[in-house]
């Protein structure tokens, strides 16, 4: 069964194919069928080597007839240079070849770099700046002068951005409340900066005191934690291992590496060829 329809003739598209028929049998002459067969070339790959075809193909046809005479006053030698020549042409695409894989290889890598470096830093530098706040207050609270103010206080808690981590929301109650108990003590030191370097806490106020810093410093040990693979992250990125494996073929290097295969089976068919005929495999 046809896999497209039959086109049904009419009478009339029968009586016009009867009429037109006779005024064109198409070409007659030598020249005509020429044209007429060059007109339908698509590629001309098995075409018969023809002047007329080489030209139509973009072709010189004094190329052709050089290799021609080549051949016949030296088979052996004609097909000597053609190998000669083949064999350097395989050998410059294989060279190209592992320069366009090279190059692959290298921006592959320096993308992937870029783009670890993206997701990496910003992570580490948020985590640098919450661990370092911490810090900061278990300074103050293990310092000489272990008093917030209530501006301190807004400071700190404003530090963390609009949406900080459950743990850290969690230090906010006591240090309001650790504030509201010294605030008095904190002021006062303020005012006379000239006063006694260690002010003595009551104690209310070192109890609240105690309780923050354990309450800080449970948090800053995970927060040191991660700070700590973060950066080891960060370094690893341009270790030997990750660079390897940022340049594991993908599929367009599988594809040039197939390309390479080729060239070298080809290499490899060429300069069994050429050994031959210089063995006299010809004689």
């Amino acid at each position: 069964m046809a896999l497209t329809p039959k086109r049904k003739m009419t009478e009339k598209n029968l009586a016009a194919h009867r009429r037109n028929g006779p005024q064109s049998r198409g070409a007659v002459t030598p020249e005509g069928k020429g044209r007429a067969a060059r007109a339908n070339l698509r590629h001309g790959f098995y075409a018969q080597q023809a002047p007329a075809v080489l030209t139509s193909l973009g072709e010189d046809p004094a190329d052709y007839d050089r290799l021609v005479q080549s051949l016949e006053n030296n088979l052996a030698g004609g097909l000597e240079g053609e190998l000669v020549r083949r064999i350097l042409r395989t050998l410059w695409m294989m060279q190209c070849a592992e320069r366009m894989q090279d190059g692959v290889a290298l921006k592959r890598v320096q993308t992937g770099l870029l783009m670890e470096d993206v997701l990496l830093a910003p992570r580490l530098l948020e985590t640098e700046e919450i661990y370092e706040r911490l810090c900061a207050l278990c300074r103050v609270l293990n310092g000489p002068h272990p008093l917030l103010s209530a501006a301190q206080i807004r400071a700190f808690e404003n530090g963390f951005g609009a949406a900080p981590a459950e743990a850290i929301q969690n230090l906010f109650p006591l240090l309001r409340t650790y504030g509201q108990l010294t605030a008095q003590a904190a002021e006062a030191v303020n005012e006379n900066a000239g006063g006694e370097s260690t002010p003595t806490l009551d104690p209310q106020q070192e109890a609240a005191r105690r309780e923050l810093m354990a309450a800080t410093e449970a948090v800053v040990i995970p927060y040191s934690h991660v700070r700590e693979r973060q950066r080891t992250e960060c370094d690893s990125i341009r270790t030997s291992e990750n660079i390897a494996a940022l340049m594991a073929p993908k599929e367009d290097a599988l594809l040039m590496q197939r390309m390479d295969d080729a060239n070298l089976r080809r290499l490899w068919r060429l300069t069994n060829i050429l050994f031959k005929i210089r063995n006299g495999a010809l004689a």
